[in-house]
């Protein structure tokens, strides 16, 4: 997948492996101290463009979801948050200051968000076992970081525990025909983990969660039919907490 505006592609070489073969190594590969600043210093250039009035897909689909739950004023969390560009599109998409917590596994990019946004909070955790209470926020993102979790069913239930309203789960990379299939990637130039899920599975394991998808908007776009043998798409489920 290349970034558009940036030299090298930010994701690429992915092999079809089984989830039974992850190596503990490639299943944190998102620990590394090398991807947080090449991460960051790609977004910068499409953060540009969006002030500019060219808003990347997924973007515009993360502040739509946003703008759909009606809430004035939410506490949101960001699981998977990175260095926390999402606090920014956000504020600049719906045209007002937001509350913000950013949480991510990697104290690498926590440091980054600390530094890069040091009126906001940011803590470690892991998105299967979140250090928070229950319905800790009004609206839990799940941003972009399902598709990195082997845990991932653990990981929607915890989504769905600590949010006392809305979940999103965001750029969620889905397929149709084929199962729910493990791959091994480079990101920014470390090897990481990536699923792609069949999206009926998917939806079974949100409904089971106790979340009831009330929209679902297109997101970034998803090639890797060469790869998977037909076509993906990347989606953000809007999910209200029953």
């Amino acid at each position: 997948m290349r970034i558009p505006g940036v030299g090298a592609p930010s994701s690429y070489g992915w092999e079809l492996i089984s989830d039974k073969a992850v190596p503990k190594e490639l299943e944190e590969g998102w620990k590394s101290e090398a991807i947080p600043e090449k991460q960051h210093a790609a977004f910068a250039p499409l953060l540009r463009q969006m002030r500019r009035g060219r808003v990347r897909e997924d973007f515009a689909a993360l502040a739509k979801a946003v703008e759909m739950t009606g809430l004035a004023d939410p506490l949101t969390i960001e699981v998977g948050c990175g260095s926390g560009w999402n606090s920014e599109v956000l504020t600049y998409l719906l045209g007002r200051p937001i509350r913000y917590m950013g949480l991510d596994y990697s104290k690498a990019m926590v440091r980054l968000g600390k530094r890069c946004y040091p009126n906001l909070r940011f803590v470690v955790g892991d998105a299967a076992r979140l250090p928070l209470r229950d319905a800790a926020c009004d609206i839990l993102i799940s941003g972009t970081v399902l598709m990195h979790l082997l845990g991932y069913s653990q990981a929607i239930r915890e989504s769905r525990r600590v949010a006392r309203a809305w979940c999103i789960l965001h750029t969620v990379p889905v397929v149709q025909k084929r199962p729910t299939t493990i791959l091994r990637k480079f990101a920014y130039g470390s090897p990481v983990v990536e699923v792609v899920f069949n999206e009926p599975e998917l939806l079974r394991l949100i409904a089971d969660s106790g979340l009831v998808v009330r929209h679902t908007l297109e997101s970034i776009p998803y090639a890797l039919a060469d790869v998977l043998g037909e076509s993906a798409s990347a989606r953000t489920y809007l999910c209200e907490v029953v």
